[in-house]
């Protein structure tokens, strides 16, 4: 992927650490983390004011619930490719987050060869519609 396709990533998950962690992963040549946000009330703030290509989102938070976040997102970014990342593995939660657009679901604890092979996988899904839109 040449340098000018870069992806900007936003991370958006309660443990500090995990974020600190995906944050590592996924910052390099390809993506760039542009934010985070601990709390679902944070991320709505950031996000009516910043846009990302790829939102990795968690299903449990402290406020809120990131299947309602993911509907949120859905409808005030709905360029943004929504990537699951958590620890509910229960199949309802899973089928109702691909069911309501996210790209790819990652289950807790997570490698980062998953979290990158799933981020490659989507940006080849944003680049081939970029690339289809100019058609």
């Amino acid at each position: 992927m040449p340098a000018h396709q870069r992806l900007s990533v936003f991370i958006i998950d309660d443990d500090g650490m995990t974020r600190s962690l995906l944050r590592v992963i996924i910052q390099g040549d390809h993506y760039d983390v542009v934010g985070d946000a601990g709390t679902a009330e944070a991320a709505r703030l950031r996000l009516l004011s910043l846009r990302a290509d790829i939102i990795c989102l968690d299903v449990v938070m402290p406020d809120g619930n990131g299947l309602e976040l993911l509907n949120w997102i859905s409808e005030k970014q709905p360029a943004a490719a929504v990537l699951m990342v958590t620890a509910s593995t229960d199949r309802s939660t899973v089928e109702q987050s691909l069911r309501n657009g996210a790209r790819g679901y990652i289950v807790k604890p997570f490698n980062p060869g998953t979290v990158m092979n799933t981020l490659d996988k989507i940006a080849a899904q944003i680049h081939a519609q970029r690339i289809a839109g100019k058609a």
